[in-house]
């Protein structure tokens, strides 16, 4: 069980002999755009087994977050009522999507809910009061651009220059991120992608992939 405990990490599981082998496609799915309350440090779950044992018999392989985000709209899947708390798992660190006050998130909505791993996308207001990403969530810097990427109007900065993730702003330093301008500290956003093809991208793309069933985009989400 522990062997397997580890390969379930990337559901942001903790690592325990009571944890479920729990599949993603045997979960409902929460689909939502969230508005970020709090992100905090999980312990190292083999870590703080072997405090009790004695003994180190797993590996975490990813950095384990508690997020908490308000439910800012419904989109498909199970209700996630008006506030969730849900596990993250991180290969990397701390969550980029965490940088940013609003996100795309994909649930899996198990006892201990989890986020499907990477599959948040940060979502900003555009000027027509609908979401979407800044930039292209395929950001490939030597491939063609996503078709469904277009110039849009944000009103406001996407985030303050502080906030940035440390690649992005590698990336933006580097002239690979032309859709992004920086003044006075604030970030400003040219062009993206409206939510329903976001969603239509990850729904089609990783999620299908991993062979987690996930529903059609419902147009009336699209509304302001």
């Amino acid at each position: 069980m522990r062997t397997r405990c580890l390969l379930t990490l990337v559901t942001a599981f903790a690592c325990s002999a009571a944890t479920p082998d729990v599949s993603a496609r045997e979960v409902d799915t929460a689909v939502f755009v969230g508005e970020r309350i709090s992100i905090r440090p999980m312990p190292d779950p083999c870590r703080a087994a072997a405090s009790e044992t004695g003994e180190l018999t797993c590996i975490t392989m990813d950095e384990l977050f508690k997020a908490r985000y308000r439910v800012v709209q419904n989109i498909v899947g199970a209700q996630a009522g008006t506030t969730l708390e849900f596990a993250v798992a991180d290969h990397y660190g701390f969550p980029p999507f965490g940088r940013f006050r609003y996100a795309l998130l994909f649930v899996a909505m198990s006892d201990t809910p989890w986020l499907h791993k990477y599959q948040a996308i940060p979502m900003h207001r555009t000027a027509e009061k609908q979401w979407a990403s800044c930039g292209d969530i395929r950001f490939d810097p030597d491939g063609p651009p996503s078709p469904e990427l277009k110039a849009l109007r944000f009103p406001q900065p996407i985030a303050r220059e502080s906030e940035l993730p440390t690649s992005m702003r590698v990336s933006y330093e580097a002239g690979t991120l032309p859709h992004l301008r920086i003044a006075r500290g604030q970030v400003w956003c040219s062009e993206g992608i409206l939510i329903g093809d976001v969603y239509r991208m990850v729904r089609n793309g990783v999620m299908r992939a991993r062979e987690v069933p996930l529903p059609e985009w419902p147009e009336a989400a699209t509304r302001p």
